[in-house]
């Protein structure tokens, strides 16, 4: 009797603790696993940033930047990057023309030409945008914010997989491509059918809104485009070389490093600082150890934002280089493995590793 009793309390305390056990853990995975989507990547940080201050990001991609995204949700990234260029005020009122969402930003982004159906009636609201699908809305978006601008685009981009982008999406894409608005994925490849992380779209759309502002800033009446040499510059010449070279090295964010790359899709470390100054029409030398002629020396505590900052691991010889983009913080392409990304130079590594800089912009 007094054994099974024993027995008795003992499975009982074990169930306790297995029951208080078990739900600790699963809360903890849960959070953890939150924690890790509403946290979003080093590159991303500052375009989310600016697109929480412009009112552009909505609320509910907030909390999983990393997952991807649906077509809802860019529909609604969408209309309220239309709501911010174009200065309009609209109603999200009236009936929706899909049978599988009542979404007013849907039923807006419909009448405004944005976006279509799947031609069966529905929408598919929470299906995945695919790379292709993000492209023609982000381009008909502008097209309906700025229909002033010239949108044409002369050159084919000739991606691996061109022939798998569907005919309805090449226009958007060769534009965007050619604005540096969106990427390939890889070396010559695009990936049309391919999905969009909400980080990456919340990217594509504040690009898109960067260069609207910088040319309505300098003229009235169109956007610059380059990819890879000159092809068309609606506006006038930038004088501000410094808003200039901010909006080109928030299109390099993200972009894989390649040992020997130069541009446009990866880079290694001089590669990515040569080929932001050669957009601005500055010729510096090709390898960080001959970046350290350009321009002219400037002390640590007076850098300025586009100063080149170089780093020696040994004290001597210049093994690193990248841009300094203010706030005690620079922009590089770092190693194998990593991608363009800004970090700090008031701690670790590049505290210690830190040589010099030189001022190049005029």
């Amino acid at each position: 009797m007094i054994s099974r009793l024993k027995r008795f309390w003992l499975m009982l305390i074990l169930t306790v603790m297995v029951v208080a056990i078990i739900p600790k853990n699963t809360y903890a995975n849960l959070e953890l696993s939150q924690n890790k989507g509403g946290i979003p990547s080093n590159w991303a940080r500052l375009e989310i940033e600016k697109a929480k201050e412009r009112d552009i990001l909505p609320e509910k991609i907030q909390g999983d930047y990393r997952g991807n995204i649906t077509r809802e949700e860019f529909t609604e990234l969408a209309v309220r990057l239309y709501q911010v260029l174009s200065k309009k005020e609209i109603g999200l009122q009236g009936e929706s023309p899909f049978i599988d969402t009542k979404n007013p930003y849907i039923t807006m982004a419909n009448k405004l030409g944005i976006i279509d159906g799947k031609g069966d009636g529905t929408f598919g609201s929470n299906e995945n945008v695919t790379r292709e699908e993000v492209s023609v809305i982000l381009y008909r978006t502008l097209q309906t914010a700025k229909p002033r601008y010239d949108y044409s685009n002369s050159n084919d981009y000739e991606f691996n997989d061109y022939n798998k982008i569907s005919s309805w999406a090449r226009q958007a894409i060769n534009y965007l491509y050619g604005a540096e608005i969106i990427n390939g994925v890889a070396e010559q490849e695009f990936d049309p059918q391919g999905y969009t992380s909400r980080e990456q779209a919340i990217a594509f759309a504040m690009r898109a809104y960067d260069k609207v502002i910088a040319s309505d800033r300098a003229s009235r009446n169109g956007i610059t485009i380059s990819r890879g040499g000159t092809s068309r510059q609606l506006n006038s010449q930038e004088n501000d070389s410094s808003a200039k070279i901010k909006n080109i090295i928030s299109q390099q964010m993200g972009k894989p490093y390649v040992w020997g790359a130069v541009g446009p899709n990866s880079f290694d470390c001089s590669g990515l600082t040569q080929y932001i100054f050669g957009r601005l029409g500055i010729t510096i030398p090709r390898t960080s150890r001959e970046q350290i002629t350009a321009g002219t020396q400037v002390a640590k505590k007076d850098l300025k934002y586009g100063d080149l900052v170089l780093f020696a691991r040994d004290g001597r010889n210049i093994n690193h280089v990248g841009i300094y983009v203010g706030d005690g913080n620079f922009v590089h392409a770092p190693q194998s493995g990593d991608v363009v990304k800004i970090t700090t130079l008031a701690s670790g590594y590049y505290a210690s590793s830190y040589y010099t800089a030189r001022r190049v912009l005029p």
